[in-house]
């Protein structure tokens, strides 16, 4: 199978053999690496031990990829009409890339994106704390919505009030540190750099990763300058995987001040800078990204279409996603917030038409 679908048996040779040894008794992090959070391996272990089939711990993966399509409906509805709201819940069930990455290959991104989608869906109906929550069980599937964070907190100032912003904020890092426990308590450092936390030492017995070496294949992440290496400029990829903690930092600092100066912040707006910000992150993250992460933002970019003639745009950078080179990944995000972008314009000035026409 081509190199550029990813078609990563993850399922098979790392998530069920990693419950496997959870289920035995070994320790998370501990006596094996685990990349995610826990509440990921609880999932998938309680579904195998209830029905100890191969496809057991896709059930779950499969009910949550499934559910994350009314609840993209139901967020449709507090900004668009029936009709649009359908069309926009019909995109996310027919997403090319969602089908392969989250209906076949059974990765891990539907428990994190049901429960951020759902967390939108709770900020915009002002049920703030309930959305703390729901954004604290996010996290502890997988630990990359972290980068929606300053969105939602500023959302929930503008629209609340310092104190519910200041709850969010306490509900949800209460609710982390409890669901992390008791690996943030006993081997905090482990913990934290299993989860790709940047800066922290490798600790033992894993080998720090060599920063002045660049490589290139299939199992490895992309980052922003892959790309250079792999046309003849490694000396500029590994300048610039040096250099991506710094960068993604101040990326994310700029991002923040520039949501927080929007003035009447409305629900399109702010759903529209939710996938900025996961798109930043596929952009910048250190560490580098999968193809597969691009599954979370589709529903985002899906609420953000309004006409027929968007779907084609959809499924267009569905197809591309697919398609294109591994080493252009992460690049993609600056061509999927353009288009964001574009749909945003375009659907105000239809809106300004329409209000002339009255």
């Amino acid at each position: 199978m081509p190199e550029y679908l990813e078609p990563y048996q993850d399922y098979k040779y790392l998530y069920l053999n990693d419950v496997k040894r959870f289920l035995e008794g070994q320790m998370l992090y501990k006596d094996f690496h685990s990349a995610y959070p826990p509440l990921w391996m609880y999932t998938l272990a309680a579904a195998v031990k209830i029905n100890p089939f191969y496809w057991s711990a896709a059930v779950p993966l499969i009910l949550f990829d499934a559910l994350t399509v009314p609840l993209t409906y139901l967020i449709a509805r507090r900004l668009v009409d029936e009709k649009r709201s359908t069309m926009i819940g019909g995109m996310t069930a027919l997403a090319p890339a969602a089908l392969w990455y989250n209906s076949l290959l059974w990765l891990n991104p539907p428990p994190s994106t049901f429960f951020l989608l759902l967390t939108t869906y709770l900020l915009l109906s002002k049920r703030m704390k309930l959305s703390a929550v729901s954004f604290a069980l996010a996290t502890l599937y997988k630990q990359t919505v972290l980068a929606t964070l300053p969105v939602l907190v500023i959302g929930v100032y503008r629209w609340s009030s310092k104190r519910d912003a200041t709850w969010f904020i306490l509900i949800f890092a209460a609710l982390l540190a409890l669901g992390s426990m008791p690996y943030l308590a006993l081997f905090p450092s482990l913990y934290l750099w299993a989860l790709g936390f940047p800066g922290l030492p490798t600790p033992e017995p894993y080998v720090p990763e060599d920063l002045t070496v660049w490589e290139y294949n299939i199992v490895k992440p992309t980052n922003l300058g892959t790309v250079f290496g792999v046309f003849g400029a490694p000396w500029l990829a590994i300048l610039l995987r040096q250099h991506l903690l710094y960068i993604i930092l101040a990326a994310f600092v700029a991002f923040t001040l520039i949501f927080y100066r929007i003035r009447g912040l409305d629900g399109e707006t702010f759903i529209r800078y939710l996938l900025y910000s996961q798109l930043l992150f596929i952009l910048l993250f250190p560490r580098g990204t999968y193809k597969y992460f691009y599954t979370t933002t589709l529903p985002f970019f899906a609420l953000g279409c309004r006409e027929k003639i968007d779907i084609i745009t959809f499924t267009g950078i569905n197809i591309c996603l697919l398609l294109m080179p591994r080493f252009f990944e992460p690049w993609f995000a600056l061509l999927v917030m353009l288009f964001a972008y574009a749909l945003a314009r375009e659907n105000v000035a239809v809106l300004r038409s329409d209000k002339v026409n009255v």
